[in-house]
């Protein structure tokens, strides 16, 4: 039996790196840099606005962050980390910039090497395939849409519309109900070692981490060793029994 394929959609399908900093150059272009001191470049600011993005989703997934208050608050904190004292208009700066990103890096459409070649010989297989993520309803949709990847999946699962974030085991299992799956069939493929692969694991499912940096670490439990794989390259993917 074939079993039921739940892809994460950033960093998995979607080169959610190469797009968020094309989109982000642009941004600090048209709207920061008149009203930061001068000296301060795109790459500067994206260095730092990377490494805050992931401790307010990581508040965000814990629940201590809400997604209207991410949303500025990852560029105020990037402005703030250079150094720049707070100054008049930096609220609403960041409240610009918030808005503008999600307007455009959503609409970019870079995926990451080998996704369109594997998503269309896996559908052509057969496989039942589903978009799990944590990403927010709104954007996650266009992201499927702009990309040319929403012909392949039956569905994209959201964290907003589901209720719940992974790594909880709530977001698997509703996964499970809304798709008429089972544990036993689910394969979940993501390069988040602990939302994809860890809460995969607890819920009972299989799980693929897609680590191209090679920097993954073990699975922990007595289910990891059997139910847990680690690839290089999405193409691996043809070459799995993934029944």
């Amino acid at each position: 039996m074939l079993a039921d394929l739940f892809f994460d959609l950033d960093r998995t399908l979607w080169d959610f790196d190469r797009n968020s900093r094309e989109a982000l150059h642009e941004i600090f272009l048209e709207l920061a840099q008149s009203k930061l001191p001068s000296g301060f470049t795109p790459e500067a600011f994206i260095a730092v606005y990377e490494v805050e993005n992931e401790r307010c989703w990581k508040a965000y997934r814990e629940g201590t962050l809400t997604q209207q208050q991410l949303r500025p608050l990852r560029f105020k904190r990037s402005v703030e980390k250079l150094g720049i004292l707070d100054f008049e208009g930096m609220d609403e700066l960041a409240e610009a910039m918030g808005e503008a990103y999600v307007k455009r890096a959503p609409f970019r459409t870079g995926l990451c090497e080998g996704a369109m070649e594997v998503c269309e010989v896996l559908h052509a297989r057969g496989h039942r395939m589903f978009i799990l993520t944590n990403g927010f309803e709104e954007v996650q949709h266009i992201k499927m849409q702009n990309s040319g990847l929403e012909p392949f999946f039956q569905r994209v699962l959201t964290s907003d519309a589901l209720g719940f974030k992974k790594p909880k085991i709530d977001a698997f299992e509703q996964s499970i109900a809304l798709t008429d799956s089972s544990p036993s069939n689910a394969i979940m493929i993501g390069d988040d070692m602990e939302c994809d692969v860890q809460g995969a694991l607890d819920a009972g499912w299989s799980a693929i981490h897609f680590d191209p940096h090679g920097k993954g670490s073990p699975a922990k439990g007595t289910r990891g060793e059997r139910a847990f794989k680690r690839i290089a390259n999405l193409r691996e993917l043809l070459d799995l029994p993934l029944s």
